[in-house]
C-alpha cells in the first residue's frame, strides 16, 4: 500500500513535477509529502509511516541508502522502497545511460536508481519496477506528448503544495511513548511534529518554518517545564496566538488554573484518551481558524475604512474649489431663476461634502470632539439666512420666541450649524405656502432646548425610522441623510434630538444641547 510517499529534493520544480506524475497515476494527494532537505525529512519520518521514498542523490554527504535506512529507523519500519534521482552521474553510469538504460534496479537493497532526463514515462516505469504496484501498470506504455518533458521544466501552477494541506501540530514531551500516543491518534488528520524538550520546541516555533497551528505541551519536563515554555510563547508576539493545550498527569485545580492563567486554551490529563484528544484538538484548530478568518476580515474592514476616509478627504478638498467657482459664476447669469436653481443645488452639494467626512468619523467612533462656548442665537440666525431665498419664495415667515435672551451652548459651532441648517431647511420645504414656522429657545436644567414647529406632518410609515440612514420625508429632493446626520451630530455632542406630531397637523423637532 502506497499510503505515505515521501519526495525529498532541493528543487521545488522537481518535487512538484514528481507529485504531479504520482497524482496522474491515481495516487491520493493526501498520500504525498514533499520536503526540501534531509533534516526535515528525518523529522517528518518520526511521526509518519513512510511506504515509499523518492529522493535525490545529492541531499547529504551520506549515500542515499544510508539516508533511506535512517528514515526507515525513524519511521520504525523494516522495509522502505527507495527510488534515487541521479543528479551526480559518474563515468560508468553515464556509459550505461548512453546504452539507453533509464534505471538500475537493485533487488538486494530494494532500490532503483533513475538516470536523467527524468521523463514521466521513465519515472512511472521505475516506480512499477520497484514496487510492482498495479497502479503504475496502466501508465507504463502510455504516451502523453504534453507530459513527456523532463522534470527540470517548470511545473504547472496547479501542482499541489502538499504539506500545507494538513494543519501542523507540535507535540512537546520528554517521553517518546507519550509522543507516540499523541501522534498515533492525530497523524491521520494533521501533520504532527515533536520536540523532546522545551528549548527544542521554542526553536521550532521561532523558526516559523512549519506554520504551527496548535501545541500539545507536557508540563513535567527537565530543565524547562511546560509552564515556562507556555510563558515564553505567550510573551513572544509572533507565537502568542498559537493555542496551547497542556498534557499532564497533574489534575489538581490549582495546577489547571495556573495553566489557564499563563494563556493555555485547554488542559488534558494523562493517560490520554484518543477520542477526547482528537475532539479537543479539532475544536481548537477550528476556533483558531475562525479567529484567523475574523482577523483577516477585520484587517480588510480597516483597509476599506482607510480607503473610504482617503476618498472622503479627496472629495472634501478637491471638489470644494470647483463648486465654489460655480457658485461665484451663477451671479453673472442673466436668467436669475436658473441661477437661483443652480445656486441652491451647488449649496446642497457643498453641505454634503462638508458633512460627509464628519458623519463618517462619527459613525466609526473616531471623531474627536472639540467643544467651545457658542452663541446659539447667532447660529440660528445664520441657518435662517441660509434658506432665506426658499422661505421667501414660499412666503414662509419665522416666529422667534425666547430670543430676547442670549443662550450659550458648549458645542462645536460648525456641527451645530449643520444640525440647524438641516432642520430649518426641512421645515421650510415641508411647510405649506404662507405659513409660519415657530422657533423657541428655553433652559431645561443643564441643557438649552431648541424647539422648531412647522405646519405639515411626517408620513406615518416614516416616523419610526426617521432618524435611520437613508430615510427621507422629502422624496423629491431628500437624500435620507439629513435627520440621520443631525441625530449623529447631536448625540456626539452629548445632546438629544426627537420629534413629536401635534394633532396630526404640525411637526415639532426638539434638540437639547449642553449649556455653556
Amino acid at each position: 500500500m502506497l499510503d505515505h510517499i515521501l519526495i525529498v529534493d532541493e528543487s521545488r520544480l522537481v518535487r512538484e513535477a514528481l507529485a504531479k506524475i504520482l497524482l496522474s497515476c491515481g495516487i491520493s494527494k493526501n498520500a504525498i509529502a514533499c520536503i526540501e532537505n534531509a533534516e526535515d525529512a528525518i523529522e517528518y519520518a518520526q511521526f509518519s509511516t513512510i511506504s515509499l521514498l523518492i529522493c535525490a542523490d545529492n541531499l547529504t554527504s551520506k549515500n542515499s541508502l544510508n539516508f533511506r535506512d535512517e528514515l526507515a529507523k525513524a519511521s520504525k519500519i523494516k522495509q522502505l522502497p527507495l527510488m534515487v534521482l541521479l543528479h551526480q552521474i559518474d563515468e560508468k553510469n553515464s556509459a550505461l545511460n548512453l546504452d539507453k538504460a533509464h534505471n538500475i534496479k537493485c533487488t538486494l537493497t530494494n532500490s532503483i536508481s533513475l538516470f536523467p532526463p527524468f521523463r514521466k514515462q521513465y519515472v512511472i516505469e521505475a516506480l512499477f519496477a520497484l514496487t510492482q504496484n498495479a497502479i503504475f501498470t496502466a501508465q507504463t506504455h502510455q504516451e502523453d506528448d504534453n507530459d513527456s518533458g523532463v522534470l527540470s521544466k517548470p511545473a504547472s501552477n496547479t501542482a499541489p503544495v502538499l504539506l500545507a494541506q494538513k494543519p501542523t501540530i507540535l507535540v512537546v514531551d520528554d517521553e517518546s511513548s507519550n509522543i507516540d500516543v499523541a501522534a498515533g491518534n492525530l497523524r491521520d488528520l494533521y501533520r504532527v511534529m515533536a520536540a523532546k524538550s522545551g528549548e527544542h520546541a521554542l526553536k521550532i516555533v521561532a523558526n516559523n518554518k512549519y506554520n504551527i497551528r496548535l501545541i500539545l505541551l507536557d508540563i513535567m519536563m527537565p530543565k524547562m517545564d511546560g509552564y515556562q515554555v507556555c510563558k515564553s510563547l505567550k510573551d513572544n508576539e509572533a507565537s502568542a496566538s498559537i493555542p496551547v493545550i497542556f498534557l499532564s498527569a497533574k489534575a489538581l485545580v490549582e495546577d489547571i488554573k495556573y495553566g489557564f492563567d499563563l494563556g493555555a486554551v485547554d488542559y488534558i490529563t494523562k493517560p490520554l484518551n484518543g477520542d477526547l484528544l482528537r475532539a479537543r484538538v479539532a475544536t481548537h484548530i477550528r476556533l483558531q481558524q475562525q479567529k484567523l478568518d475574523l482577523s483577516a476580515q477585520v484587517a480588510t474592514l480597516k483597509e476599506n475604512a482607510k480607503l473610504r476616509e482617503d476618498i472622503e478627504k479627496i472629495t472634501h478638498h478637491d471638489l470644494k474649489a470647483p463648486l465654489n467657482n460655480i457658485l461665484f459664476e451663477t451671479y453673472r447669469l442673466a436668467d436669475k431663476k436658473a441661477a437661483k436653481s443652480i445656486n441652491r443645488a451647488v449649496n446642497n452639494v457643498v453641505n454634503m461634502v462638508n458633512n460627509s467626512l464628519n458623519v463618517y468619523k462619527i459613525e466609526q467612533g473616531i471623531y474627536t470632539l472639540m467643544p467651545q462656548a457658542t452663541n446659539l442665537n447667532l447660529l440660528i440666525d445664520d441657518a435662517i439666512n441660509a434658506i432665506s431665498s426658499i422661505s421667501h419664495d414660499k412666503k414662509v415667515h419665522f416666529v422667534l420666541n425666547g430670543f430676547d435672551s442670549e443662550y450659550a451652548i458648549m458645542v462645536e459651532p460648525l456641527l451645530c450649524l449643520s444640525i440647524f441648517n438641516n432642520l430649518i431647511k426641512n421645515a421650510v420645504e415641508a411647510s405649506p405656502v404662507n405659513h409660519a414656522i415657530t422657533i423657541a429657545l428655553t433652559h431645561d436644567n443643564n441643557d438649552i432646548c431648541f424647539k422648531l414647529t412647522n405646519h405639515g406632518i411626517i408620513a406615518k410609515h416614516l416616523r419610526s425610522s426617521l432618524f435611520e440612514k437613508y430615510t427621507s420625508s422629502n422624496h423629491s429632493t431628500g437624500t435620507g441623510l439629513g435627520t440621520y446626520s443631525a441625530k449623529l451630530m447631536t448625540e456626539v455632542q452629548h445632546g438629544e434630538i426627537s420629534f413629536t406630531i401635534i394633532n396630526e397637523q404640525q411637526t415639532q423637532f426638539i434638540v437639547k444641547l449642553p449649556a455653556a
